[in-house]
C-alpha cells in the first residue's frame, strides 16, 4: 500500500481528486481517504509535530504496512530560495532536539534534493538559513517532516519513506492562503504522481515476485550483515536492494566479492560499516 500524509486538506485535495480517493467515514480521529483498488491511503494529519506523529502512528497501527509498502509526505514548505520546483528531502533535522535523519535515496528520480528543518511553530518573519558555502544547496523548513519520519520508522525502513516538498513562501506565513498552498501542489501534480506511481509499481512488482526463499544466498547475506555490523534498518534496506539486483539480474555477488578483495570488508566497527554500506549501495546502483 502507498501511505500518503499531508498536513492540510488544501495540500491533499489535488491528490484526492487525481486518485479518486473516497473518505473513510469510520475514521474519526483524522480525515482519511482510500482507494482500495489502487491501494492508496491518504491521511490529513493537521499541522505541527504532535499531530503529524499521532496521525502516522494511528493509521499505520490500524492498517499495518507490509515490507513492500511506502510512505510519502507531501506538502508545502518555506525557504529563502525562490524556486517553484519539487524537492525530495535527503536530510531531515528536527530543530528543537538537533536530531538528524536520512531517508535512503535508493530510487531514481527527477527531483532536486534538499535538506529540510522541522520547526515547532510557523517561522513568521524569522531570517531563514542562507547558503554561504558556495555550493548549490537549498534549505527547506516545515512543521511535520521529522515527526512523520520518526513515527514512520516504527513501521517503515528509511528506504520506504519519501518527503516531497514545494516552496510556498520565505517565512511570511501571513501570505500563505489555502488557495496558494493547493495551487502549488496542483501545478506540480504530474511530477509528484509520476514518482508515486513508480513507488506503486515497485510495491506491486515485489508482491507478485515474492518467494518463500530469498533470491540471494542466505549464507552470503548473513555474512555480509555481520561484516558490515548492520543495524536492523540497514539489514532491511540492504536486503531489499539485493532483491532488486537479483530480479534485475545484476551480478551483485561479484560486487560484494570485489569489496572483500579490496579490503573494504570486513569492517572493524559500526562507523566503518556505515561508510562501507554507502559505498556498496553506490556500486550496486
Amino acid at each position: 500500500m502507498l501511505y500518503l500524509f499531508a498536513a492540510t486538506h488544501c495540500e491533499a485535495r489535488p491528490l484526492i481528486q487525481h486518485y479518486h480517493l473516497k473518505k473513510d467515514i469510520s475514521q474519526t480521529q483524522f480525515q482519511v481517504f482510500f482507494h482500495e483498488t489502487a491501494n492508496i491511503c491518504l491521511t490529513i494529519t493537521g499541522t505541527g509535530m504532535i499531530a503529524s506523529a499521532a496521525a502516522v502512528a494511528c493509521i499505520c497501527t490500524r492498517h499495518r504496512p507490509s515490507a513492500y509498502s511506502f510512505l510519502a509526505n507531501i506538502g508545502i514548505c518555506a525557504s529563502s530560495t525562490e524556486k517553484n520546483t519539487v524537492f525530495l528531502c535527503n536530510k531531515i533535522t528536527e530543530e528543537p532536539t538537533g536530531r538528524t535523519f536520512y531517508p535512503d535515496m535508493l530510487f531514481s528520480h527527477s527531483f532536486c534534493e534538499a535538506k529540510i528543518i522541522t520547526v515547532p511553530k510557523p517561522l513568521s518573519g524569522r531570517i531563514l538559513e542562507q547558503n554561504t558555502s558556495g555550493r548549490k544547496e537549498t534549505c527547506l523548513y516545515d512543521m511535520e517532516a521529522s515527526s512523520i519520519y520518526q513515527a514512520g520508522s516504527y513501521f517503515f525502513g528509511p528506504h520506504q519513506m519519501s518527503f516531497l516538498k514545494i516552496i510556498s513562501d520565505n517565512g511570511d506565513v501571513q501570505n500563505v492562503t489555502p488557495k496558494l498552498a493547493g495551487s502549488r501542489i496542483e501545478k506540480k501534480l504530474p511530477e509528484i504522481t509520476e514518482y508515486l506511481d513508480m513507488l506503486q509499481t515497485i510495491d506491486r512488482f515485489e508482491k507478485q515476485n515474492a518467494a518463500p526463499k530469498e533470491p540471494e544466498p542466505e549464507p552470503l547475506l548473513e555474512k555480509l550483515y555481520a561484516d558490515l555490523h548492520c543495524s536492523h534498518a540497514m539489514q532491511l534496506s540492504l536486503g531489499q536492494q539485493l532483491r532488486y539486483c537479483a530480479l534485475a539480474k545484476i551480478d551483485y555477488p561479484s560486487v560484494i566479492q570485489n569489496m572483500y578483495l579490496e579490503q573494504f570488508l570486513p569492517c572493524k566497527d559500526k562507523k566503518e560499516g556505515k561508510r562501507c554500506f554507502e559505498e556498496l549501495k553506490r556500486r550496486l546502483l
